[in-house]
């Protein structure tokens, strides 16, 4: 029996000298089951080295099964750095209202291969606008993401809405650009998933948990990753978006 493919998904995937892991989240997506799909590849800057090896690898990609992936497999080459929140929007630029966008870092990868064909009927089922799903921190059974009650302030609430992020291309239409802006009125750097995802959720009240580990979320999970400097931004940047909410 073939699989019914009701929705287009998009993923959009910012990176950055990410040519070493670049193949395992590629493996991960063309191995769907559902095929109606396309990526978005954005390098923001990566070095010489990393830029020929990913753009190798994507060829490669390309012309698996006769060139089937051809025009699957969107490749955008930044020549000035723009950060994860530009990158993303910038992608998001390239879809239609009713694609299903879907957040993937190329340094991560999808863990199941029938995992779009789940989110589908997730969609079809249950008639949301914007879903997640459980994931796991590197190998371990960490997982951060649950459910969020449908009249919850997603600004208040808890963050449980990570990995794997989808939702329709149209809840981000009308948004404020400020929204995707920090203090310094420069796009979000490092907090993009929240800049990008807090103005989706709370633009519906069509939400659905997806509680399926379908996403494998690269990090090591030490006291040492949460103390650097690094993240200490990005929960600044986090928090600012928080207490700010929603600009309309």
């Amino acid at each position: 029996m073939s699989i019914i493919e009701h929705n287009r998904f998009v993923f959009v995937a910012p990176m950055f000298n990410a040519s070493e892991t670049l193949p395992r989240m590629l493996h991960s997506i063309c191995g769907q089951s559902y095929q109606n799909w396309k990526l978005i590849l954005i390098d923001d800057v990566s070095s010489e080295k990393h830029v020929k090896s990913s753009m190798k690898i994507c060829n490669d990609f390309k012309r698996i099964l006769d060139g089937k992936y051809e025009d699957k497999i969107v490749n955008v080459w930044n020549l000035e750095k723009k950060w994860e929140v530009a990158n993303v929007l910038n992608g998001i630029s390239l879809c239609k209202d009713d694609d299903i966008v879907c957040r993937i870092d190329a340094d991560d990868w999808l863990t199941d291969s029938d995992a779009l064909t789940i989110i589908d009927a997730g969609y079809q089922q249950t008639g949301c606008e914007i879903l997640w799903t459980a994931h796991r921190w590197g190998f371990s059974d960490n997982n951060i993401s649950g459910p969020m009650d449908v009249k919850a302030d997603p600004y208040k609430h808890p963050w449980v809405s990570s990995h794997l992020k989808t939702f329709r291309k149209r809840l981000l239409n009308d948004v404020n650009d400020e929204n995707y802006r920090g203090s310094d009125r420069n796009y979000i750097r490092r907090a993009g998933d929240q800049a990008i995802y807090l103005p989706a959720l709370h633009n519906t009240h069509k939400r659905f948990f997806l509680p399926r580990v379908m996403y494998h979320y690269t990090i090591e999970d030490v006291p040492e990753t949460y103390m650097s400097d690094d993240a200490h931004f990005q929960r600044n940047e986090a928090e600012f978006l928080r207490e700010r909410g929603y600009i309309k």
